[in-house]
């Protein structure tokens, strides 16, 4: 097999050090939080079961990653059947985890932000750039190593000496890259990018029944504002028809005045 150029190389070896090694630590941390609680995922997962429904019934969730969170059989749930993205979403969510509610997400961390959130969302971040970039593009040698640095400050940031992390990159930055690893790599983006389009699609479905149910709405009230002004215009119509007419009279008015008389 031909070997790649090495500048195609670099960007195998940033998607090895993200997938794999990302992976691993967003695992870590989840083990790592639950274990310090005295808590088991499983409890975790039940207490947070009806946050986790909404998020699939939004699709954030798809069904498979919700069958790893609640697997049949009475098997317990475990991290290592979860992805980078399933972690993430969880990490964000649920309370058990105790990050930030009000951390902002969508906003680039600054370069003196070093808490858990910050770089959970920087590892996101390096994740959607690396794995989008198509698998002819070719990362200089100064730009693989900018990249290369800054995501293993944050994989030993958010790592234990148990976990060994450094011996893990150390691994990513020499191990061979077969067919099979490539396939391996790719295969995992893929996935990746299928479900992002399955969300933005979702998304896009539930925007265009909010735009539906918001017509429904004004057509209703269009409707309920012409009945309201029909019926205005017909007691004032019967007003009308009713000046001059004396009023009817009850039966014991009539025996009333049929006394006086």
């Amino acid at each position: 097999m031909a070997q790649k150029p090495d500048n195609r190389v670099h960007l195998f070896r940033l998607q090895i050090i993200i997938i794999d090694g990302g992976l691993l630590v967003l695992r870590h941390i989840i083990d790592q939080t639950l274990t310090a609680q005295g808590v088991t995922l499983s409890t975790c997962l039940n207490n947070e079961k009806a946050t986790i429904t909404r998020l699939k019934s939004r699709g954030v969730i798809t069904q498979v990653q919700h069958d790893i969170l609640f697997p049949t059989g009475g098997q317990a749930p475990t991290t290592s059947e979860m992805d980078f993205t399933l972690i993430i979403c969880l990490l964000r969510c649920l309370k058990c985890f105790g990050l930030n509610k009000k951390f902002d997400w969508n906003t680039k961390p600054i370069s003196t932000d070093l808490t858990i959130e910050a770089d959970i969302c920087r590892l996101k971040a390096y994740r959607n750039e690396i794995c989008h970039l198509p698998t002819t593009t070719e990362i200089q040698p100064h730009d693989f190593v900018t990249w290369w640095n800054d995501i293993e400050q944050i994989l030993v940031r958010r790592s234990s000496s148990a976990l060994n992390i450094q011996q893990a990159i150390a691994n990513f930055k020499t191990c061979p890259l077969d067919p099979e690893e490539e396939k391996r790599l790719q295969e995992e983006v893929k996935r990746w990018k299928d479900y992002e389009a399955d969300v933005d699609r979702l998304n896009e479905e539930m925007k265009k029944m909010q735009t539906d149910v918001i017509e429904v709405k004004r057509e209703v009230q269009a409707k309920f504002t012409g009945v309201e002004k029909k019926l205005e215009a017909i007691e004032k119509r019967q007003e009308k028809s009713n000046e001059g007419v004396p009023p009817i009279q009850t039966v014991e008015e009539k025996y009333q005045n049929r006394k006086k008389v």
